[in-house]
C-alpha cells in the first residue's frame, strides 16, 4: 500500500512536470509548422465560372449615354434588378470632425432620424449556362428594402447598397443567394476609387485562406427597373454581411439567461454615436483609436452583466499588452490568439491596408477562447490606392496600429512574422501567384468590366482622379490611369515592389523588442518545482512516521 501511495505522488509530480515541458514545446513551434500551406478552399466564383464554360466576352461592351438597356441585355454574370419605383433612397449619415482637448482628431457619424430603408423587389438572374438575359425568368424573386450604405463611400456617385430581404408579411426571408448560405441581409459593394474593379474581391478570397469568416463575394451586374425600362448601374460584389450566424461569424449564440461567459463580436470604425461602445483602460489613456463597439450580441438583448464580462476581457487585454511590466506583457498570448494577430498584421501589410485596425476592423471570440482578429473588410484603398496619400512599399507600418504597436516589443511576435511571412511568399502569396490571380480576374470579368468603364468612366477620369505626389524622395508619382487595363496593371506593380522589400521591413522590427522567453515560464517553472519537492517532502514524510 504504501509503495502504490510513492508512486501515485511521483506519477502526478512526472504529469505536471510533463504538463508543463508539453506547453513550452508547443510554444516553440510557429504558425507556419502548426499549418499546412495556405489555400483557399472556398469556391472561386471566378475559377468556378471560367472551367464551366462561362463566356466573358458575352454583352456589348459598352453602355448609352442615358444608361438605358432593354430585356436583351446579356452577361455571363448573374443580374440583379432592383425595382423600388420612383422612390428615392434617402442620404441619412452626416460626417463632423471633432478635435477633443489634446488635439486629436476623429470623425463623428450622426444620422437622422428619416429611415434609411426603402421598399421594393429584388430579382436575380443567375442561370446555371452562365447566360443571363433581363428576358429570361428570375432564379429568385423577393420583397426587400434597401438603403444606401457605407461611411466615407457613401458620398460616391456609385452608391453601395444594404439589402433586407423580407417575404410577404414584412417579415425577415432568408435565400441563399449565388451559392453564399441563406441569410436575409446582403451586401452590393463596390467603391468608386477602385478603378481596378479586382480590390475587394482579390482580398476576401485570398484572405479566406487565414481568416475563416472572411465575407464571400460575387460578381454581378445591376440594374435598376421602373416604368420606363431597365438603368444600367454598373458592376457589383454581391456579399455576405459581417453578422454571427452558422453561414458568417460562426460563434455561440448568446443565451441571456444561462451565459455567464459570453461570445462575442467587436468592430473599431468611426465614432458612430448609435453604437454600443466599450469605455476600455486603451481609449481611456488614448493608447488605441477611437472605441471598439459590439456588434454581438445584439444591444436589445444584451443583458447588463455579459456587457460588463466584454468590456472587462477587453479592458483586461489592453491592461497586459501596454503594461510596462515585462512580466504580465509576455502573457498577451494568454488572451490573443497568436496565429490570428501574426496573419492579421501580415496580411494587411501586404496588401497595404494601413486603414485597418483603425476603421473596418472586426475580432471575435468564442466562449472559453481566445480573442481573434477578423473578418477581413473594406480593401477598396488598399495595395496604394488611398487617394489622399502615397503608400511606401520600402516601408513596413502596420505596427503603428492598436495593439500591434505593442505586440511588436515582443521578440516572440516578431518572430512568428518573420517565420509565417516566408511560408506565405513561397505559395498563394508569391509575386507569380499574385500576377496570375490577378490577370484570371481580369480575363473572367471580361466585358463586364468595360460596360462599368462605359457607364462610369467620366466619374473614373475626373471625381476619382488621383492627385500627383511627392514619394519619400522628392519625385512626383502620378497614380491616375485613363483605363481599365491600366488600372489592372498598376495593381499588379504594385505587389512587385512591396514583397521586394517587405521581408527587410519586417526584419527591421527586430531592433527594440523584449525577449520575453523566460518571463513566460517563470511562474510555471517555481510551480512546477514546489509541487515536485512538495511530493518528494510528502513520500519522506510518510516513510518516516511508517
Amino acid at each position: 500500500m504504501k509503495l502504490k501511495k510513492n508512486i501515485c505522488l511521483v506519477l502526478i509530480c512526472t504529469v505536471l512536470i510533463g504538463m508543463f515541458f508539453s506547453e513550452r514545446i508547443e510554444d516553440l513551434i510557429t504558425p507556419s509548422e502548426q499549418s499546412d500551406q495556405l489555400q483557399v478552399t472556398r469556391k472561386q466564383q471566378h475559377i468556378e465560372a471560367m472551367k464551366n464554360g462561362a463566356n466573358p466576352n458575352l454583352g456589348p461592351t459598352t453602355i448609352p449615354k442615358d444608361y438605358k438597356i432593354d430585356k436583351n441585355f446579356e452577361s455571363h454574370l448573374p443580374l440583379i434588378v432592383i425595382d423600388i419605383g420612383k422612390k428615392e433612397i434617402p442620404v441619412t449619415k452626416s460626417f463632423k470632425k471633432v478635435v477633443d482637448k489634446d488635439g486629436n482628431e476623429d470623425v463623428v457619424i450622426t444620422k437622422t432620424k428619416q429611415d434609411p430603408y426603402v421598399e421594393g423587389n429584388i430579382s436575380i438572374i443567375d442561370n446555371k449556362d452562365y447566360h443571363n438575359s433581363l428576358a429570361d425568368e428570375p432564379t429568385e424573386v423577393s420583397k426587400m428594402k434597401i438603403k444606401y450604405r457605407g461611411n466615407s463611400s457613401i458620398k460616391y456617385k456609385k452608391k453601395q447598397f444594404g439589402i433586407k430581404l423580407l417575404d410577404e408579411n414584412g417579415k425577415k426571408r432568408n435565400v441563399n443567394c449565388l451559392g453564399m448560405g441563406a441569410d436575409n441581409e446582403w451586401i452590393l459593394n463596390i467603391s468608386m476609387i477602385d478603378m481596378s474593379l479586382i480590390r475587394n474581391y482579390m482580398s476576401y478570397n485570398l484572405g479566406s485562406s487565414m481568416f475563416p469568416f472572411t465575407p464571400d463575394c460575387k460578381y454581378c451586374e445591376v440594374v435598376f427597373k421602373d416604368d420606363n425600362g431597365y438603368k444600367y448601374q454598373g458592376l457589383y460584389l454581391m456579399m455576405e454581411k459581417i453578422k454571427q450566424s452558422k453561414d458568417r461569424v460562426d460563434i455561440s449564440k448568446y443565451k441571456p439567461k444561462k451565459d455567464k461567459v459570453v461570445s462575442y463580436l467587436l468592430g473599431r470604425d468611426r465614432i458612430n454615436k448609435d453604437d454600443l461602445q466599450l469605455d476600455t483602460y486603451g481609449n481611456q489613456k488614448r493608447l488605441t483609436y477611437g472605441r471598439l463597439t459590439v456588434m454581438y450580441p445584439k444591444r436589445k438583448k444584451l443583458k447588463k452583466k455579459a456587457f460588463e464580462y466584454i468590456q472587462n476581457d477587453i479592458d483586461k487585454i489592453d491592461r497586459v499588452v501596454y503594461s510596462d511590466d515585462v512580466n504580465e506583457f509576455s502573457t498577451w498570448n494568454n488572451y490573443l490568439d497568436e496565429q490570428a494577430f501574426t496573419d492579421y498584421f501580415l496580411f494587411n501589410e501586404l496588401f497595404g491596408n494601413y486603414d485597418a485596425g483603425n476603421n473596418s476592423t472586426y475580432m471575435y471570440k468564442e466562449k472559453n477562447g481566445k480573442l481573434k482578429m477578423g473578418p477581413l473588410w473594406d480593401y477598396d484603398g488598399a495595395m496604394d490606392n488611398y487617394p489622399h496619400a502615397l503608400n511606401n512599399p520600402e516601408n513596413v507600418s502596420f505596427q503603428n496600429h492598436p495593439w500591434f504597436d505593442r505586440l511588436v516589443k515582443s521578440e516572440k511576435y516578431v518572430s512568428l512574422l518573420e517565420d509565417r511571412y516566408a511560408m506565405m511568399k513561397s505559395g498563394i502569396f508569391s509575386v507569380k501567384s499574385l500576377d496570375n490571380y490577378i490577370d484570371s480576374v481580369y480575363k473572367f470579368i471580361g466585358n463586364a468590366g468595360k460596360r462599368d468603364w462605359s457607364r462610369w468612366q467620366s466619374v473614373y477620369g475626373k471625381n476619382s482622379r488621383m492627385k500627383a505626389q511627392k514619394d519619400s524622395e522628392g519625385y512626383i508619382v502620378d497614380r491616375h490611369r485613363n483605363t481599365w487595363k491600366e488600372e489592372v496593371q498598376r495593381l499588379k506593380d504594385y505587389f512587385h515592389i512591396k514583397e521586394k522589400y517587405m521581408g527587410k521591413g519586417l526584419e527591421g522590427l527586430e531592433t527594440g523588442t523584449i525577449d520575453t522567453s523566460v518571463s513566460e515560464g517563470s511562474y510555471k517553472v517555481v510551480a512546477v518545482v514546489i509541487i515536485f519537492f512538495t511530493g518528494i517532502v510528502m513520500i519522506r514524510r510518510k516513510e518516516l512516521y511508517v
